[in-house]
C-alpha cells in the first residue's frame, strides 16, 4: 500500500496490511514535515534459533511508532524511528517487510535451548 506523501492530511486515517501471516494495522497522519505512523504488529512469525538452527514460531504483539519523511532526514527525534522515502510515497508494504526482517534477524532461542541455557547458568 503506497500513499502519496503530499495527499496525507492532519486527519488520522487507518490502515491494515497482512504479509506472511503478520498483521500491521494502525493510523497515520501528517505532522508538519513528517507522517506519524502509530501501528501494531500482531500474530506470529517464523524465526530460527540462533543456537540449534531449529525453526519455530514466535508471537507478535508489538506497538510501532514511526515517522516518515520525504528525502533525507536531517535532525534527531528521540521518541521515534524515522523512515525515509524518496519517490513521493509512503510505502506501508516496505515498512511491514522491514519490520518483519528486523524481527527475524534478532537473537532468538527456542524453548529447548532456553532450558539448556538456564541449566548451564545454574552451574
Amino acid at each position: 500500500m503506497k500513499v502519496d506523501f503530499r495527499k496525507i492530511t492532519a486527519k488520522a486515517k487507518s490502515f491494515f496490511l497482512e504479509k506472511d501471516g503478520v498483521v500491521f494495522s494502525g493510523v497515520f497522519k501528517k505532522d508538519r514535515d513528517f507522517v506519524d505512523i502509530d501501528g501494531k504488529l500482531e500474530n506470529e512469525v517464523e524465526v530460527v534459533c540462533d543456537r540449534c538452527s531449529k525453526e519455530f514460531m514466535i508471537k507478535l504483539d508489538e506497538k510501532i511508532h514511526l515517522k516518515a519523511c520525504e528525502g533525507i532526514f536531517k535532525g534527531s527525534l528521540e521518541d521515534s524511528d524515522v523512515v525515509e522515502f524518496y519517490d513521493g510515497y509512503v510505502d506501508f508494504d516496505e515498512i511491514l517487510s522491514s519490520e518483519i526482517e528486523s524481527i527475524k534477524i534478532d537473537y532468538h532461542l527456542c524453548d529447548e535451548c532456553k532450558k539448556e541455557d538456564k541449566f548451564e547458568k545454574e552451574f
